[in-house]
């Protein structure tokens, strides 16, 4: 399955978890969502690994944050901080936790500054209340960090949802997100393949798509 696949699947899922979000229906619909945000998490992830440009990417995603948020704050609407930003602070996260520079010997003095920074970006996305917030950087870390291993994947996932089942109030999070496990089936059958571009599909998906609900709210 291509990373063009994969996105797909995550679009599905996410238009999905928004028409019960913005207009309602049956909780399956929100279980079904679930699986979004990992698919995303994992495609970023796998964008640090291949991209030409990294700066161009950080960008790109803070741009369209900032883009797609402008109409929610001026017409007052109560939805959260988009997901752009914790994409955005998701892949600002892995660069912290992987940068090197050869000039710096004192590495636990290096160590240090990343777990402050990183800290620090944790408890933005939850002040904030950023979509996902804090368990969306750590997912994205996990798919970082777990890369070459499906297990580690595996586990260190089922850890963070356990953590949230067991402690809701910590991600502020729904006991549903669980079910987001079930997006590992669709990773893992990742083939490496990028398959066809869809650079800005997605950016101009998300703000078209919830206009498209508001439209059918507005019109029930």
């Amino acid at each position: 399955m291509s990373l063009f696949i994969l996105k797909i699947i995550g679009i599905i899922a996410m238009f999905v978890d928004h028409y019960h979000y913005i207009i309602g229906g049956n909780v399956i619909l929100n279980i079904v969502g679930r699986i979004a945000f990992p698919i995303f998490a994992f495609t970023l992830s796998e964008g640090y690994v291949h991209t030409r440009n990294l700066k161009k990417y950080l960008y790109r995603l803070f741009i369209f944050a900032i883009g797609i948020q402008i109409p929610s704050v001026i017409f007052g609407h109560k939805y959260p901080i988009n997901i752009f930003f914790t994409l955005f602070l998701g892949l600002l996260t892995i660069y912290i936790l992987n940068f090197k520079k050869k000039y710096i010997k004192n590495q636990i003095f290096l160590w240090i500054i990343k777990i402050i920074l990183m800290s620090f970006i944790l408890f933005i996305s939850q002040w904030l209340e950023m979509d996902y917030g804090a368990y969306g950087i750590l997912l994205i870390v996990n798919f970082n960090i777990s890369r070459n291993s499906k297990f580690c994947i595996l586990m260190n996932f089922l850890i963070l949802n356990t953590f949230n089942l067991l402690f809701p109030d910590i991600f502020k999070l729904t006991k549903t997100q669980f079910f987001s496990i079930v997006s590992l089936i669709f990773i893992f059958m990742y083939n490496g393949k990028k398959g066809r571009s869809m650079k800005y599909f997605f950016y101009l998906f998300y703000p078209i798509h919830f206009l498209i609900l508001e439209g059918i709210r507005n019109i029930r």
